[in-house]
């Protein structure tokens, strides 16, 4: 495993270029009309090339596809986003601003689009490997195991199509391309706004380039470092509160429901269903499936509370969802799961044993009897067969704005608290459990503006989503 400690560079000044050579994107990319209908021929696009590996920067090039809006009214400088994902392509993201409560920012930003190397009209590769459903589980291990093997046969075709090219895959690297596409576009600094995974890409181009940064907001925030055993607990430890309320609920309506007179009696009766069901599994349910039903959120109590009685009485609730990956399926241009893999299984820790992804989900399903059972993000780097290059991110100067969704169960509320603990900025509370949904909202969006206006952060709080 290698460590890259990711540090802020001085380089100052930009070289004299010619600059990317900008097209309508229906010109340039004959799927555009397609995938963006609702360009009306505003966007420009261009290539920018850079370095497969920044280590041998004479060596291969990629093209990475660049998208622009040009401000219209009294220009600050350039926006840079990204949307999430990983592997989600984003060269239509100047839309999305477009199209949202902090539109008028395009009076003051160019706004620049691209997607990651890896991914829709930049430089890719795909995978259309398909693993055979394998027979169903004898016990909770046997399918996690097979959930392992899947996703080992996955990694080891798909990585075999071009290595070189997908041990290059990595977060660090595609914000090395973000810095390409600033001096292509002859800026000194650039200002940038991510969500999602894309706080994490954000975060990564502060930490090597902070002197570069003007001003960088992040919204649903990702953890500052990435570890799948970890991130799996976090997940568990969100819904594990949502827990007790539902069970006290359950006993307030023993007469409905028959679970139990009492929360002691409701747990017990549950925590046996969860353990009979993790010996011998029916078919796709096992015990995760009862951590599921044990911690939904208040407008879905009724329903889960019916389908733990149907599981209770042998039977198969409506819509239950096979707990263990069976096929991956083929990549769609949007969202290219061989560029995600690569992205988290090149610098995240974790998940590449069996044994160790196992034990650890023990761990978890010991201090968290219902939701710990989960187990996968563990699984995802199965028998990966690159080094890892986990990242160290330092505090930085530039201004950064955080924003973290308080109940929120993709990115958790902590994660942001951990960013921020890390990295520095300010960070904005915005109570609901909307993920990414800051530019949608009236008070937050108001924020967003004043902060790409005049840099003034906010450690605050906003009403969300009702």
């Amino acid at each position: 495993m290698v460590a890259i400690l990711v540090t802020a560079t001085g380089i100052s000044g930009t070289p004299a270029h010619a600059g990317p050579e900008w097209k309508p994107c229906a010109e340039l990319h004959d799927k555009w009309t397609e995938k963006v209908p609702e360009d009306k021929g505003g966007a420009e696009c261009a290539y920018v090339a850079v370095p497969l590996d920044y280590s041998k920067p004479d060596g291969r090039k990629l093209n990475i596809a660049v998208s622009r809006l040009k401000a219209k009214g009294q220009r600050r400088g350039v926006m840079l986003m990204n949307p999430g994902g990983p592997g989600f392509y984003a060269l239509p993201q100047p839309f999305s601003i477009r199209d949202s409560k902090i539109a008028v920012l395009e009076e003051n930003y160019d706004l620049i689009g691209f997607d990651p190397r890896g991914v829709g009209f930049s430089a890719a590769q795909f995978c259309d490997h398909q693993s055979p459903p394998p027979p169903p589980p004898t016990s909770a291990e046997d399918g996690a195991r097979k959930s392992f093997d899947s996703y080992a046969a996955w990694n080891k075709a798909c990585a075999a199509k071009d290595p070189e090219f997908l041990a290059q895959i990595t977060t660090a690297n595609t914000a090395r391309d973000m810095d390409k596409i600033r001096e292509a576009l002859g800026e000194q600094k650039i200002s940038f706004y991510g969500v999602s995974y894309g706080t994490f890409l954000g975060a990564i181009y502060r930490g090597l380039f902070d002197s570069r940064v003007d001003r960088m907001w992040l919204d649903s925030v990702m953890p500052p470092a990435l570890d799948m055993a970890q991130m799996d607990s976090d997940i568990a430890a969100l819904g594990a509160a949502d827990v007790e309320p539902f069970l006290k609920w359950l006993a307030a309506r023993d007469f409905e429901y028959h679970l139990g007179k009492t929360v002691a009696e409701v747990r017990k009766t549950l925590l046996d269903l969860r353990a009979e069901l993790d010996a011998k599994p029916r078919g796709d349910i096992d015990g995760m499936t009862v951590g599921g039903l044990a911690s939904p959120s208040p407008n879905r109590y009724a329903e889960s509370a019916r389908d733990l009685v149907t599981l209770l009485e042998g039977g198969t609730p409506p819509g239950s969802q096979p707990v263990r990956a069976q096929s991956f399926g083929v990549d769609g241009f949007q969202s290219n799961a061989l560029a995600a893999r690569a992205v988290f299984c090149n610098e995240a820790i974790g998940g590449r044993n069996f044994a160790d992804a196992w034990a650890k989900r023990q761990e978890r399903l010991a201090k968290y009897p219902f939701t710990g059972g989960y187990i996968d993000f563990s699984l995802w780097c199965a028998d990966w067969p690159f080094t890892t290059r986990p990242v160290q991110l330092p505090k930085g100067t530039s201004a950064l704005q955080l924003s973290g969704h308080l109940y929120e169960g993709v990115t958790p509320y902590l994660w942001a608290q951990r960013m921020q603990n890390t990295v520095g900025g300010a960070l904005l509370t915005i109570e609901d459990n909307a993920h990414s949904g800051a530019r949608r909202l009236s008070c937050s969006a108001d924020k967003m503006v004043v902060f790409f206006r005049t840099g003034r952060t906010d450690n605050g709080t906003c009403e969300g989503l009702s």
